[in-house]
């Protein structure tokens, strides 16, 4: 061969051979693009109807509380998982369903079941429940309770596929009791309002002082209104000149409307809790311990004209159970992610304590914090309060404390 072209033709055949090698590379290493190709999409259910997000007023120009649907919460889970989606070897998406009233709720949750969505947030009232659960019995599929505390839910709406979020209005109760008997306030009055609602509240604020040895000295049920023919039922100072004493007032008001007139209107001055005063809450926009701040942050690009509240933080930590457990798993299919997070999966809530899903009523051990209007008083569990095997497990319905034994 000429010596003047031998060179050229080994450079062609170095090319040929790394163009080879360079093919063989890329069919056993997929490339960044191809790592995100798959999706694990999640969805948010709500519906356009729900009374529980109408705003709570005085009167007509008053608004007291304007509530919101906690749909920033799930994006800004969306934004935190970005960061873990090459890890997981997916892409994690969000979609927002809106139904029309409770009647479509189903038929939209069964549609996207059937194009391939395993998670999906549920933010319905209570009464929706039923009939969501029982299109997602069998199928695989998790639905993620992230607003409401009813602990109906917990103990006959029993389901495999549902998982709450949310604190129960057991957990909060418990946590709230657990302060003031940690504070040695024993005795409560109870002020009850006459909604179903104000019902159940005072039944689990009942059940959580009996179960830590403080007692309900008095119940005296409120009418709200301003009526002079009814002042013994609307007016704080009457309904509070017991023959007893008491140290906490607790206040029962779905409503609101009577619950903001007690503060300082009683006949003896005691600390106010319940709808009013101290609160019980799953999240509050001033915790600024295990990285809150960062979060809060994070939120208020998504929802810049308000603060991030419980439901919010609940539809974030569902979002990062998912994207949490794919990454634990090392799986992007249903059944590793689920037997992860409903087995010895535990997340990080931004809440101190690691939290994790019950087994017998799949409701998410975890702090509850309480908190007024400006500042977190504390966390619970508080100090003391013991379990045998989790002390998050004493806030709530322990597994010998309910009818829902999905363990067994």
């Amino acid at each position: 061969m000429n010596e003047l072209i031998r060179p050229y033709v080994l450079l062609f055949a170095l090319c040929c051979v790394s163009q080879t090698a360079l093919a063989q590379l890329q069919a056993v290493t997929p490339t960044a693009a191809t790592q995100t190709d798959k999706k694990i999409p999640i969805g948010f259910l709500e519906l356009k109807t729900d009374s529980r997000y109408e705003p709570v007023r005085a009167y007509e120009r008053l608004i007291l509380k304007k509530p919101e649907h906690p749909f920033p919460g799930a994006q800004v889970g969306i934004e935190d998982a970005k960061s873990q989606q090459r890890a997981i070897g997916a892409e994690i998406t969000l979609e927002r369903m809106t139904a029309a009233t409770a009647q479509d709720a189903p038929a939209l949750l069964k549609a996207a079941i059937e194009r391939g969505m395993n998670y999906v947030l549920l933010d319905v009232p209570s009464d929706t429940y039923k009939s969501l659960v029982e299109i997602a019995k069998g199928r695989d599929v998790i639905l993620f309770n992230v607003s409401v505390p009813e602990d109906i839910l917990r103990r006959d709406v029993c389901a495999r596929e549902l998982v709450h979020v949310f604190p129960s209005q057991a957990q909060m109760s418990d946590a709230l009791v657990q302060f003031l008997v940690s504070k040695k306030w024993r005795d409560y009055l109870v002020l009850q309002g006459p909604d179903p609602y104000d019902d159940l509240i005072t039944k689990a604020f009942t059940k959580s002082a009996q179960k830590f040895g403080a007692r309900i000295v008095a119940n005296q049920r409120f009418q709200p209104g301003t009526d002079p023919r009814q002042r013994e039922k609307n007016n704080p100072a009457l309904l509070s000149a017991i023959n007893k004493d008491w140290d906490v007032t607790f206040i029962a008001d779905k409503a609101f409307e009577f619950a903001r007139q007690v503060p300082f209107q009683t006949v003896k001055p005691r600390p106010v809790v319940g709808a009013i005063g101290l609160e019980t809450v799953a999240w509050h926009w001033t915790w600024e311990h295990n990285g809150a701040a960062q979060v809060n942050s994070r939120f208020s690009r998504y929802a810049p004209n308000r603060k991030m509240e419980g439901a919010d933080w609940a539809a974030w930590m569902a979002v990062k159970m998912v994207a949490t457990s794919a990454l634990r798993s090392r799986s992007t299919e249903f059944k590793p992610i689920r037997d992860f997070m409903m087995g010895p999966g535990t997340f990080d809530a931004d809440k101190g304590l690691a939290v994790s899903v019950r087994a017998w009523d799949h409701q998410l051990r975890q702090a509850v914090l309480l908190a007024g209007d400006y500042y977190v008083s504390a966390s619970a569990p508080l100090e003391g309060f013991l379990h045998r095997t989790n002390e998050l497990d004493s806030l709530g319905d322990d597994e010998t404390d309910t009818p829902c034994h999905l363990n067994r």
